[in-house]
């Protein structure tokens, strides 16, 4: 009950100045976002001001999110996260208690917001994403929604938030788990590098593959040549 109440609060207090500046938020095709039933919500990721600006924009639906262990080593931060009913996860350590957490949130038919990249990249340029984006798409019954987030990198506006199409994994044609894990992890990527390129992002290929060791360092992304991708008008 007062987890629901401080969420609520959040939103009343917080919603409302994100519409001013400097961020002035705004938002688009919401309606690929269900108002019931299990979602994963899965996101570019270019400023720290991401994760308060997405779950603003999906207002309409009560999200959880995971993040990474280390920020709630700060009693303000992991207060402010735990507004927005964040939960820690500890990298590279295969963390089954976050994980069985994660789970169990789709299981009761919530939205959980993950942010495949793992670091910010305020460039635009993106990382591969992890596989776990991939077993949490793969869930019974969960619509996977691909949204990503532009100018809010240094706290620039307008901030504009852009919901796609579902992403479809039924059809994943890998032989063992992990396979179908990096498949369904490449399909979301994928349709991640196309909303942001139209959102204002740099010209790139699809960030797809197994992970690489650059794409586990934080700061700026050493982006990879430009291949396939060509060029289209941006919405403004």
């Amino acid at each position: 009950m007062i987890d629901r109440v401080m969420w609520a609060l959040a939103h009343v207090i917080v919603l409302p100045l994100l519409y001013l500046p400097p961020l002035r938020m705004r938002r688009r095709g919401t309606e690929h976002l269900p108002r019931t039933g299990a979602v994963l919500l899965v996101c570019n990721h270019v400023s720290v001001a991401d994760p308060l600006v997405l779950t603003a924009a999906a207002r309409h639906r009560r999200t959880s999110m995971m993040a990474k262990a280390e920020l709630f080593g700060n009693p303000f931060a992991a207060f402010l996260l735990r507004l927005q009913r964040a939960f820690p996860i500890r990298r590279g350590v295969g963390d089954v208690g976050a994980i069985r957490h994660a789970l169990s949130l789709l299981d009761r038919g919530e939205c959980l917001v993950v942010f495949p990249e793992g670091h910010v990249s305020r460039t635009g340029h993106m990382r591969r994403g992890h596989p776990g984006a991939g077993m949490f798409a793969q869930r019974p019954g969960v619509t996977v929604v691909p949204a990503v987030c532009w100018d809010t990198q240094l706290f620039r506006g307008p901030a504009r938030v852009t919901f796609g199409p579902p992403v479809d994994v039924s059809d994943l044609t890998g032989t063992s788990r992990k396979a179908r894990n990096r498949e369904a992890t490449d399909r979301i990527m994928t349709a991640l590098c196309e909303l942001a390129i139209a959102a204002g992002a740099p010209l790139q290929d699809p960030p797809v593959g197994p992970i690489r060791p650059k794409d586990l360092k934080r700061g700026f992304v050493d982006p990879d040549p430009v291949v396939l991708a060509t060029a289209s008008p941006s919405p403004r």
